[in-house]
């Protein structure tokens, strides 16, 4: 019995030897299903990111490095009479001929300093005044909004042909001034005819950016210039800009970078018509037509050398003044604190 007994603890720990290595095999090579659903739930979600993520980054790459680095080759390049490329610094040569020893760029740069100025001179305090009207819901302010907004909400297309018949018929009429010209392709008033509807085209763009910074700011902060029961004009000095001056500095650097490609509304009135170069051309407007072509301007792949050239030149010229920019309204703009 002795034996018989020994026999079997020596059985019953061999059993429970490999029954314990069996439930250590199982415990390290099969998940439970609580860890395979996590597992399967974070698989799910990084192929979701993957994806989401994948559109916005091919875009970048084609559209934004590819694009890029074509128009850095063709910089460097110029046509032979046989339409053959060839590498050559001439086409920097011929933009900075255009611009310093010709001047046949001088037109373009005026009218760009011109639509830069009315955007950030006129365009922009008008803006955030306005914003701060529609924020304070003072009397008719829902009136202001709709009708600021309606030219994000309806056709550009449709606003470009009232303002046609407007200018062309409608205030000629009016005035009793048949020769009034104010979409003269050939006179300098349809610049500023055509900057001006640009002006109120674009108004609701900024309004948006500043209404929702405005409607950003901590209610602490509003309710302390209520306690020192400050002035509208207060509030609106000592409060509210300087909580949204950093999107005036963001709104100010755009501008800048926008500086030389800027075209307004002058495509969609006269269409390139009459080639690049017009008294309404600005720098934005003359290098689309040049690319694009108009209505009876076709686009010469002889041009796109100078265009590439140009950019880069804008390029180089543009980011340090936007820096720069950016750091003296940063240093010297007014602070929250």
């Amino acid at each position: 019995m002795k034996v018989k007994a020994e026999k079997t603890s020596i059985f019953g720990k061999v059993k429970g030897f490999f029954y314990d290595a069996e439930v250590k095999l199982h415990q390290k090579f099969v998940k439970t299903p609580k860890k395979q659903k996590v597992y399967n739930k974070k698989l799910g979600q990084n192929i979701f990111l993957f994806f989401f993520l994948m559109f916005p980054i091919v875009q970048f790459l084609i559209f934004y490095v590819g694009v890029s680095a074509n128009t850095l080759k063709l910089a460097f390049q110029a046509p032979d009479k046989a339409g053959n490329y060839y590498f050559t610094f001439d086409t920097f040569k011929d933009v900075f001929r255009a611009f310093f020893v010709t001047k046949e760029m001088s037109l373009l740069v005026k009218n760009s300093a011109i639509q830069f100025l009315c955007g950030i001179v006129i365009s922009m305090p008008l803006q955030v005044m306005v914003a701060y009207v529609v924020f304070k819901k003072v009397p008719l302010a829902g009136a202001y909004k709709v009708i600021l907004f309606l030219p994000n909400i309806i056709s550009s297309l449709v606003f470009v042909i009232c303002a046609r018949a407007l200018m062309q018929k409608g205030l000629p009429t009016i005035l009793n001034n048949p020769s009034l010209g104010l979409l003269d392709r050939y006179s300098p008033k349809s610049f500023y005819s055509v900057l001006i509807f640009g002006i109120w085209m674009n108004f609701a763009n900024g309004l948006i950016i500043y209404l929702s910074a405005m409607c950003s700011i901590s209610k602490d902060v509003l309710e302390y210039g209520e306690l020192e029961k400050m002035s509208s004009v207060k509030e609106f000095w000592y409060v509210i800009l300087p909580s949204i001056f950093p999107t005036i500095v963001t709104y100010v650097i755009v501008a800048i970078a926008g500086f030389f490609i800027n075209y307004g509304h002058f495509y969609s009135f006269y269409g390139g018509e009459d080639g690049a170069m017009q008294v309404f051309s600005s720098l934005g407007f003359y290098f689309f037509v040049k690319v694009a072509g108009g209505k009876n301007t076709i686009p010469s792949p002889n041009d796109y050398p100078f265009v590439s050239a140009a950019g880069i030149l804008f390029t180089l010229v543009v980011a340090p003044i936007t820096l720069l920019t950016k750091y003296l309204l940063e240093k010297f703009g007014p602070s929250e604190d």
